[in-house]
């Protein structure tokens, strides 16, 4: 028998996309004593709707938020890739990228967007969420990247990805004791939230409606997909 923890990746678009897709999961997994990774895409840098606000200044304050929703969910470390805003592609770099993480930190499961997800608005969302599926595929198969094998770092296989955002979820996580801490991270990403009216009451309703047909308080829905 080992003591070494399980072990999450969860990879969003944008600061703040983990909490809002994942966050009353991955606080319960970091109780559980889970080591989970944040992979964060973008910088955020075109997120505000103030004139005054510059995309530096602006990325420079997402990724402090980030951090900090991140030390409230229990989130061990936040890897930032630094991408511009709205520039994604599910390209061939960006896949292997995920890959050589997903290799490195070898997740039990990994959490990101559903890219299948109908008219889904924003182009990182879908670059995201396609790019780690591909990934996913490099990552197990070892004539994928054959490079890496020869410098000793070999394949990964998770038991599982998990979709968050999916129309046909077919995965459903207790999350009843975890909203509040979910609701207290995506607090700290002001920049995107303080003017935001009732966006608080619409996650707790989701979250409600999203247990109440499982007898949950509160639930967060994924489409689980076997790797």
């Amino acid at each position: 028998m080992t003591d070494e923890p399980k072990r999450a990746l969860v990879i969003g678009a944008h600061p703040d996309d983990n909490e809002f897709g994942a966050g009353g999961t991955i606080a319960k997994l970091a109780d559980q004593g889970w080591d989970i990774t944040f992979i964060i895409a973008t910088n955020g840098n075109k997120g505000s709707h103030d004139p005054a606000m510059s995309s530096f200044r602006l990325s420079e304050i997402r990724e402090q938020e980030q951090r900090a929703a991140a030390d409230v969910l229990g989130v061990r470390r936040v890897i930032f890739l630094r991408n511009n805003d709205g520039e994604l592609e599910p390209s061939p770099a960006l896949r292997a990228e995920f890959a050589l993480y997903i290799r490195h930190f070898k997740p039990h499961a990994i959490y990101t967007h559903d890219p299948w997800k109908h008219y889904m608005l924003h182009p990182d969302h879908r670059a995201v969420g396609f790019a780690v599926i591909e990934a996913v595929v490099s990552a197990r198969d070892h004539l994928f990247m054959p490079g890496l094998g020869q410098i000793g770092i070999g394949v990964w296989r998770p038991e599982a990805l998990y979709l968050w955002g999916a129309e046909q979820p077919d995965y459903v996580e207790d999350v009843s004791n975890y909203v509040d801490r979910k609701i207290a991270a995506l607090r700290e990403h002001h920049t995107q939230l303080d003017e935001v009216q009732g966006w608080e009451e619409r996650v707790r309703q989701r979250m409600a409606e999203a247990g109440k047909e499982h007898g949950f308080a509160a639930a967060e829905t994924f489409k689980k997909l076997p790797v």
